[in-house]
């Protein structure tokens, strides 16, 4: 993996610039500072009566806060990552090595997401205080991190993908956060309300359509491993087989888009020039 030179060079060039810290800085201190704030209110200053039910909900709301941001913040960092090297002109060069399309993505999209990681592995330390309190046990919080890594991983790669695809950052960005907003805002909104809509026990199929909409919406499934709602049996395998698919029909583009020679075998196809690497 890390013998990728894609994966070096962005890794030299965005963890060694004073951005880098300055937002691992700043998120840690932004959740540190919302930890404790939460916990404050939770026992109205006493803190001898701190109570693990409350420790948990303390966990619930930063898990979820977390997941939300890291969401939102992952298209940033993966939006213009091959558009960008079209823009730059670079893109050429980048083709005329001996790494295939594959390695080129897959090198992108592990540096694309290393920041997000990093901000995860940076606030686990917040996670001690529920565990001080009592307020999760072990199991939940490596699921929850665990799904949230899934999450950022996929987010990027579909950010990558679609940045592949596009000709122009800007294209990119707005297809990467439709995709964020269609995880989070589009089946959250419309899968509660098919529940709310669905608690006449005739409309299962409402219900139905409802579970299975909350199920590709990582807020929920995050819910549902922490026990906080009734996700059904196991969504994130749902959550996990309809996003890798999504990203499994992406690649056949994306290898179309930095390789269309490959496609001058084929009767009726189009001819691609010089433009499409650029």
């Amino acid at each position: 993996m890390m013998r990728n030179p894609i994966l070096l060079k962005e890794f030299r060039q965005r963890m060694r610039t004073v951005r880098a810290p300055m937002v691992v800085t700043g998120y840690v201190a932004s959740m540190a500072v919302l930890t404790f704030l939460l916990l404050y209110e939770n026992v109205q200053g006493q803190l001898y009566l701190i109570q693990p039910s409350r420790s948990e909900q303390v966990f619930f709301v930063l898990s979820l806060l977390q997941m939300l941001v890291v969401a939102f913040l992952t298209p940033a960092f993966s939006a213009g990552s091959m558009s960008g090297e079209r823009e730059r002109r670079t893109l050429a060069v980048l083709l005329t090595t001996p790494l295939s399309p594959f390695s080129i993505l897959f090198g992108k999209v592990l540096a694309s997401s290393a920041l997000q990681c990093l901000l995860l592995m940076a606030s686990l330390p917040l996670y001690s205080l529920v565990f001080l309190f009592g307020g999760a046990v072990p199991q939940e919080v490596v699921a929850v991190l665990l799904f949230q890594l899934f999450t950022i991983f996929i987010v990027a790669t579909i950010s990558v993908m679609w940045s592949t695809i596009a000709l122009r950052s800007g294209w990119s960005t707005v297809l990467s956060y439709a995709t964020v907003s269609f995880m989070i805002l589009v089946t959250g909104t419309v899968g509660l309300g098919l529940q709310s809509l669905a608690k006449n026990p005739v409309d299962g199929f409402a219900a139905s359509w409802g579970h299975t909409l909350l199920s590709l919406n990582p807020l929920w499934v995050e819910a549902a491993l922490e026990n906080a709602v009734h996700g059904g049996t196991l969504p994130w395998v749902t959550f996990a087989l309809f996003y890798v698919i999504i990203a499994l029909i992406l690649t056949p583009f994306c290898l179309w888009r930095l390789r269309p020679q490959w496609l001058r075998r084929i009767p009726g196809a189009t001819r691609m020039n010089e433009r499409n690497y650029q």
